[in-house]
């Protein structure tokens, strides 16, 4: 690690920076956005804090990148820093989990203030009675909520369950934590309209919130080619889909589409030994579809496995004209699926 006898002289911190190795490009930046480090005294005051991001795992090329990105660290008391890293790691339950949360997600974590900020959000989010274990969770994940606002943070909270009816307890109550940070209560009453508009009762929303509250971030194209699909084309009732929010959620090119011109020509061919609903065609996984509808019938209908592997709708379909599929709803589902696959 760099010092020099002349430890107040730019030269001596421009000298150190460059040894943790930073580039000129680099340092022109963080000279430019806090020229104070220039009267910095490198042993007292940044060695100290190299240390400890040091001692935390950050080394090498990702103390470059986090001082690169966060400069103001530099500027941050040892005691602060050192106090921040503590806390996130006691918070998301090992020094890893910490690690990678401020190398890939939470660089700006460091800078925020733990007293004012961090520490109130969390007391806010366990004072709901969130488990040690589910907040970890949801904070490995999304630990930037912590440096929200905690006004905002407090007003989030008792949305959840003023507007969505989601209680605490619930395990989808962090995920309408997450939608009424992101919408406002204005935005949140034009959700609702939008999905009036559409023939959604109030207790269809909700419905549909609790048990998927990240629905209501879905845009009106999302909601209309759903709607189109499953209501109009398929004839489901709204409250079928709000029980099974997930299938609103889903892409309609990438999976839905796909999926159900599949089944369609597996019916129409007699080779299915029973009729699969679609929620459970919809929502099982990549690899559980395929060894169920689309592999074992790869000797008998190659092309289907191409024509799905490849997500190539139009070829499925026009797969299928050319063996002379009579059935007119298929048909007409087919032209469906073309146009559909060009809009979503």
């Amino acid at each position: 690690m760099a010092s020099s006898k002349n430890k107040n002289n730019p030269n001596s911190t421009i000298d150190f920076l460059k040894g943790i190795g930073l580039d000129d490009s680099q340092l022109e930046k963080i000279v430019d956005s806090y020229p104070n480090l220039l009267r910095s005294n490198v042993e007292k005051t940044l060695i100290p804090k190299i240390r400890v991001l040091q001692d935390f795992g950050i080394c090498g090329s990702e103390l470059i990148s986090v001082i690169a990105s966060n400069p103001s660290l530099l500027n941050a008391s040892t005691k602060n820093l050192l106090a921040r890293l503590d806390f996130l790691k006691s918070i998301l339950g090992s020094v890893e989990n910490a690690h990678n949360a401020v190398m890939k997600k939470a660089i700006w974590f460091l800078s925020n203030s733990l007293s004012k900020v961090l520490q109130p959000n969390f007391e806010l989010l366990k004072s709901y009675g969130i488990s040690d274990e589910k907040l970890q969770k949801f904070l490995v994940k999304y630990l930037w909520y912590l440096s929200l606002n905690p006004k905002r943070v407090q007003e989030s909270l008792v949305r959840v369950e003023q507007e969505l009816g989601i209680p605490p307890e619930s395990g989808m109550f962090l995920y309408g934590f997450k939608v009424m940070v992101s919408l406002s209560k204005r935005d949140s009453e034009l959700k609702f309209e939008l999905f009036k508009r559409y023939g959604w009762s109030e207790s269809d929303v909700l419905v549909m919130a609790k048990r998927l509250p990240q629905c209501l971030l879905i845009s009106e194209a999302r909601l209309k080619t759903r709607m189109d699909f499953f209501v109009s084309k398929l004839g489901y009732e709204i409250g079928f889909l709000a029980a099974r929010p997930s299938l609103l959620m889903y892409s309609m090119e990438g999976r839905i589409l796909p999926r159900y011109a599949v089944m369609q020509v597996l019916q129409e061919r007699n080779l299915l030994r029973r009729n699969p609903s679609i929620l459970s065609v919809m929502v099982a996984s990549e690899s559980r579809f395929l060894d169920a509808y689309v592999l074992p019938f790869k000797d008998e209908l190659p092309e289907l496995y191409e024509a799905y592997m490849a997500k190539n709708l139009p070829e499925l379909i026009l797969l299928y004209r050319k063996r002379k599929v009579s059935n007119s709803s298929l048909q007409d589902t087919c032209t469906y699926i073309i146009k559909e696959s060009k809009q979503s």
